[in-house]
């Protein structure tokens, strides 16, 4: 990796910290936000050794600043309580606890349609709360006022493809980037991140090159049981609007 931190070391109050997965949706929020801190944690799931050497490409094409990326290696290990479907509950929590050390500002990068209660409102105001209760001023340390947010929390992956290449954004940035549960070297297509992925670029006229996925997204085999949901806006909310319009491009809908 570019900038391997072996210690964890607490930075000066006041820095925006973004938890950095190198996913589209994080990228997005650093070239939008410009965060201070960019926190990567490897928490030993089953995509982890590609999403680190994807992570360490952009950083060597200049993607993102290898000056701001901060991994934190072999101090959390999640792998125990990984699903099958990949989702490590309450994954959240923790990676904030580590973010608390570097700045006061925690960013994840949440949006709309995202449906676990560790990426909602709530959870904000309260991690917000449980920090700033952890972090009063004490015999160890200074007192701290964190804000837990995601500001993008309301606006969908293809609206927020839509603000990022409007601000100038490099689409090839996009297709760098890696989300995909099944952790090779080549999307799968079929994960809902892969499908979600292709739904906000196909949405904004980005084509993805030749066998980017291994298989197409509009055929993922969960799909049919959802279309009622989808045609009902009943799954994901506004998000289902993005859907309908891409599967429809592709007669699917």
């Amino acid at each position: 990796m570019v900038n391997m931190i072996t210690k964890c070391k607490e930075k000066p109050t006041g820095n925006m910290v973004l938890l950095f997965s190198g996913g589209m949706d994080s990228v997005i929020f650093d070239h939008l936000l410009k965060p201070d801190v960019l926190l990567y944690l490897p928490t030993g799931s089953k995509y982890e050794y590609i999403e680190t050497k994807k992570l360490d490409d952009l950083a060597m094409k200049g993607y993102i600043d290898s000056k701001k990326l901060v991994v934190l290696p072999d101090v959390l290990d999640l792998s125990l309580f990984e699903r099958d479907d990949a989702i490590v509950p309450n994954r959240n929590a923790f990676l904030l606890l580590f973010a608390s050390l570097y700045g006061e500002t925690l960013i994840l990068g949440s949006v709309q349609g995202d449906r676990s209660y560790d990426k909602d409102e709530v959870f904000y105001t309260r991690m917000s709360d449980l920090l700033n209760h952890m972090w009063q001023e004490q015999h160890w340390t200074e007192a701290k006022n964190f804000t837990v947010m995601s500001p993008y929390k309301n606006t969908t992956k293809t609206q927020l493809v839509k603000d990022y290449l409007a601000d100038g954004g490099n689409p090839e940035i996009l297709l760098e980037s890696y989300s995909c549960y099944e952790g090779k070297e080549q999307l799968c297509g079929w994960c809902k991140p892969c499908f979600r992925k292709w739904v906000s670029l196909h949405n904004n006229g980005i084509t993805t090159p030749e066998k980017y996925y291994k298989y197409n997204p509009w055929d993922a085999p969960w799909l049919p049981e959802l279309k009622p949901m989808l045609l009902e806006g009943t799954y994901r909310g506004m998000e289902d609007i993005d859907w309908c319009l891409a599967l429809r491009d592709k007669g699917k809908l």
